[in-house]
């Protein structure tokens, strides 16, 4: 070969590394965008020309053409960032594969600027890499990003004038790209709301043959699920089950079946028939609801206290295998919630107990609130109200019991 010609192909190559201006990061996407987001805006404000996919591939484009020819032949270095989600994906490698090729033809060894990422060890980089000085982001972003910005110095990569005006354009572009890429699927939701499936469509008042006190009397003793007002009784019984299971020895005069939708609104059905406004009909109806639920609590064994603005239910000593529930969480496990303890110390018996209001409205259901009460034998509640406060206030810590005791109970 004549010296001419080695001089007119080095002259060659030297145009053409002069030619490239491009930082191009390799990455995983999406396990790393985050970081490539941080980087990539941070060296475009420092004056750089950065190729990422997460600013550039917007969609449509020849995915894998586009990346050739960005390291291929407008790349000035290639930073490849290193992770345990990077480390073996596919089209990382054929990147680092493209890129370790073009620095050997460029004849330039510090082409290719490895980034570790996290605690990727440094034994399990590809084999292109493991000789390489790798720069650590693992324990510091901001130290980290001063050694690339040396390296970039170092490796004379140019500096665009322009690039910083778009550094910001392209960070807002990628940011409204990932905001809007939402992805429709299932999730679990852990709530202490307990959802009522279905609410009966019809309602009942029942007319009896007594004056309002003997009435309100009578209805308190019944096991149905039933509210006064004057001489009526509301249920969602109907008036020959009511009698049937509760009160035979009481008359009705009347029976009246309204539309529940309509009722809950205030609108009046029948003329003549009773008229109830909006808010007593659904305080009427939620009263139904918890005395329902209270039905509930006492055919599981659960027993009542009076709370001082409502009734709880506890589970006594004995009710339940170990005194303990077992459930399902969020994740899939099978975990367990103990739901009665002994504090020796205190010489008493904790329970967990709780409360539940109903909540009508276009998803109706109960809220669950867990409490804990105290007795000495596993049954009795202490009747020193003061004392039981005072414990309540050092003793355990139960909220996450709720939502295995919800489950239970329904099971």
């Amino acid at each position: 070969m004549k010296s001419d010609d080695v001089q007119s192909d080095t002259a060659a190559v030297d145009d053409v590394q002069a030619e490239r201006k491009l930082v191009f990061i390799s990455h995983a996407n999406p396990e790393d965008n985050e970081f490539v987001s941080w980087l990539g805006t941070r060296l475009i404000a420092a004056g750089y020309d950065v190729w990422a996919d997460i600013f550039q591939l917007v969609g449509g484009e020849t995915f894998w053409r586009d990346i050739g020819v960005a390291i291929k032949d407008e790349a000035a270095t290639v930073i490849t960032v290193l992770s345990r989600s990077s480390y073996r994906k596919d089209g990382v490698l054929d990147e680092i594969a493209m890129a370790v090729g073009t620095g050997r033809k460029l004849a330039k060894p510090s082409f290719v600027i490895p980034v570790r990422l996290d605690d990727l060890p440094f034994v399990d980089f590809p084999e292109q890499l493991i000789r390489l000085n790798a720069i650590d982001f693992a324990a510091n972003w901001a130290d980290g990003l001063a050694r690339v910005q040396e390296a970039l110095v170092k490796a004379g990569v140019p500096k665009e004038n322009s690039a910083q005006t778009s550094a910001f354009d392209q960070w807002r572009g990628f940011r409204m790209r990932q905001s809007g890429a939402t992805v429709e699927t299932a999730e679990q939701l852990s709530s202490n709301w307990l959802r009522i499936i279905e609410l009966p469509q019809h309602i009942n008042f029942c007319r009896f043959g007594s004056d309002s006190k003997a009435v309100a009397k009578a209805l308190s003793s019944f096991s149905t699920p039933i509210v006064p007002r004057d001489r009526l009784g509301l249920s969602f019984a109907n008036a020959a089950s009511i009698v049937l299971d509760d009160g035979p020895s009481m008359s009705v005069e009347h029976a009246y079946e309204f539309d529940l939708p309509k009722f809950l609104v205030g609108e009046r059905q029948t003329v003549p028939g009773p008229e109830v406004r909006r808010g007593d009909a659904s305080n009427m109806v939620t009263n139904l609801l918890r005395q329902a639920w209270e039905n509930f609590a006492r055919s599981r064994g659960l027993l009542p206290y009076e709370f001082s603005n409502s009734t709880g239910w506890f589970v006594p000593l004995g009710l339940m295998d170990g005194n303990k529930s077992t459930y399902v969480d969020a994740a899939g496990k099978s975990r367990w919630k103990r739901l009665v303890g002994r504090s020796e110390k205190r010489q008493v018996y904790w329970h967990f107990a709780v409360t539940a209001y109903a909540n009508l409205g276009d998803d109706p259901h109960f809220v669950l609130r867990p409490q804990v009460v105290f007795t000495t034998d596993g049954n009795s509640p202490l009747d020193s109200k003061a004392r039981a406060a005072s414990l309540r206030r050092s003793f355990a810590k139960i909220g996450g019991m709720i939502v295995g005791t919800a489950c239970c109970w329904h099971s």
